[in-house]
């Protein structure tokens, strides 16, 4: 993931937007011009309307409506979606469906609890190609499945939590890392899975995790209570991954090594004996020095290339305490204390 410079100009845009209070929705669109501040439930939207492709917007806690589509390249950071780590400033939720239209290459969205699906939106010979996702629970499906002969490049999903499908009909080049991932993946043909946690399991249509050819997979945990359960296509290479289940599927032509199986499911994690994604639960190994995967970490969404943050913090400046005094004394002072952690990635 490409680490980006935030200049002078949006670090106080983005302090303008987080020293609201948390039902105070503002968002602080920062442009080759400045900083301007939209307010409300529809302060994205306004936001969207106003910008220009490669500018930056900047998201608080809050619950914001989307734009019909995304009409241009855009840097979207919000505050994040996980409860213990957005306390000062709350979650950012957007409500509605995230839809990347034509001329969206290179987007990049962060620190969001989105209510519906990302759909890319385009047609022949239209592509969207570099779209990142990182820190992000989304609670719909990722789609990538529109009608047209051409493809879609290079998408990429870290550090996030999918609770619906993703359906990769049309991409080329994709890839996820570090993430968790309830629903189903179909369609999934050359892409790549590193150091994920994998849920999914509904054998009596055949469905597996993964449906797809030529995938590599690799560092993942398949934690499911099925007896069948896996992935079918053909050519698919398995290294390293845990299953939970004694005899998973691999599909046709595959090849694998250094696969651990059967993993009784009640010793993989700290604290998780479920096959859905919950807040409260502990999705650190119980046995790190045990699994382990190609690069010499440990398996599961805190090795490999982007291990997972502890509260999905994203990447921008992160506000650990707000206390602003409710009235100022009696020189017309206001006590406010804030405390700012930077960010590495």
């Amino acid at each position: 993931m490409k680490k980006r410079m935030i200049s002078t100009t949006a670090l106080i845009g983005m302090l303008l937007v987080l020293t609201s209070t948390v039902r105070a929705q503002k968002v602080a669109l920062h442009t080759a011009s400045g900083v301007q501040i939209f307010n409300g439930s529809n302060a994205f939207v306004n936001a969207h309307n106003a910008a220009s492709s490669g500018d930056t917007i900047y998201l608080s806690g809050g619950t914001f409506y989307t734009p019909s589509s995304i009409t241009k390249t855009l840097y979207i950071y919000g505050a994040g979606h996980y409860l213990d780590s957005t306390q000062a400033t709350g979650k950012t939720f957007i409500s509605g469906n995230l839809i990347l239209d034509r001329n969206t290459d290179g987007t990049y969205i962060e620190g969001i609890d989105l209510t519906g699906e990302v759909r890319l939106q385009f047609s022949t010979p239209d592509t969207i190609n570099n779209i990142s996702i990182a820190y992000c629970k989304i609670s719909g499906n990722i789609n990538l499945s529109y009608n047209g002969n051409t493809y879609s490049n290079n998408f990429v999903l870290i550090r996030s939590v999918v609770i619906g499908d993703i359906d990769f009909s049309r991409a080329t080049n994709a890839a996820v890392f570090n993430s968790i991932i309830q629903g189903r993946i179909t369609n999934s043909n050359g892409v790549l899975y590193e150091n994920n946690i994998l849920f999914y399991s509904y054998s009596l249509y055949g469905y597996r995790t993964i449906t797809g050819d030529n995938n590599i997979i690799k560092n993942n945990i398949f934690f499911k209570n099925e007896t069948i359960s896996g992935v079918s296509g053909n050519g698919n290479q398995f290294f390293n991954n845990l299953f939970t289940t004694t005899t998973p599927s691999l599909g046709d032509s595959y090849t694998a090594s250094g696969n651990y199986y059967p993993v009784n499911a009640d010793s993989v994690f700290v604290n998780n004996n479920i096959y859905t994604f919950d807040y409260s639960k502990n999705y650190h190994l119980k046995h790190p020095e045990t699994y382990i995967g190609t690069d010499g970490t440990q398996i599961g969404i805190y090795g490999g290339t982007f291990p997972y943050k502890e509260g999905a913090v994203p990447s921008n400046p992160h506000i650990q305490l707000k206390n602003v005094a409710p009235t100022s004394d009696s020189n017309g002072h206001l006590q406010i204390e804030f405390k700012i952690s930077a960010q590495d990635e």
